[in-house]
């Protein structure tokens, strides 16, 4: 039952299309679904490790005011590094052959792409520990084998839905050409700035 209702509870959190989600879209269309996959991977990974930080304790160390400023601007900086590099990527030439050359270039570094990515968007520790910290505090699911079902089942959605917005980006990366590929470079880059300036209004008003 734990499993099941982590798993509806994921669902809807994925419904919050945030960074990451975009990222690995671009990162569909770009470079192709196997790449997209290992970026999931380590997507789900640092999800695994927040979660269970949270279990863990994490949240109280949160709660102080100045480490949780420190992790939201520095997170802000980050994504707002990722979002520069994404406006000043370049789309394949009309021959397909700087994009092929590129995709073969990025693949290896999808799985850290898609962990660093991850560990630089503080919402997400922030998010994790909120929700478990709670789930603790009211007992809602006492035993901690319940708690790491409901983890699991967080996990798996994670996996469903990410790996679906890769199938989708795979789906129309032959359709597109060159000059949209670009526009969607910038699209995920302002939307990385974006994020890092709502990140980095919540750090200065800790």
């Amino acid at each position: 039952m734990a499993l099941w209702d982590g798993l509806l509870f994921g669902m809807l959190l994925q419904l919050s299309v945030g960074p990451v989600c975009l990222a690995i879209l671009q990162r569909s269309i770009r470079c192709g679904f196997s790449s997209a996959w290992k970026m999931i991977a380590g997507v789900a990974l640092v999800d695994a490790f927040y979660m269970a930080g949270a279990i863990g304790g994490v949240s109280l160390l949160l709660q102080v005011a100045w480490v949780k400023q420190v992790v939201l601007i520095g997170g802000a900086v980050i994504l707002a590094w990722f979002g520069v590099n994404s406006m000043r990527s370049k789309a394949m030439d009309e021959t397909g052959e700087a994009e092929r050359e590129g995709s073969e270039m990025r693949e290896p570094s999808s799985f850290l792409y898609g962990l660093s990515l991850t560990l630089a968007n503080p919402l997400t520790i922030l998010f994790w520990s909120g929700v478990f910290g709670s789930m603790m505090a009211t007992q809602h699911l006492p035993s901690l084998s319940g708690l790491l079902l409901f983890a699991g089942g967080c996990l798996l959605s994670t996996l469903l839905f990410l790996g679906f917005v890769a199938l989708l980006g795979n789906a129309v990366r032959q359709y597109l050409v060159p000059k949209w590929l670009t526009r969607l470079n910038r699209l995920v880059g302002i939307c990385f700035i974006a994020f890092a300036l709502i990140l980095l209004q919540k750090g200065l008003t800790v």
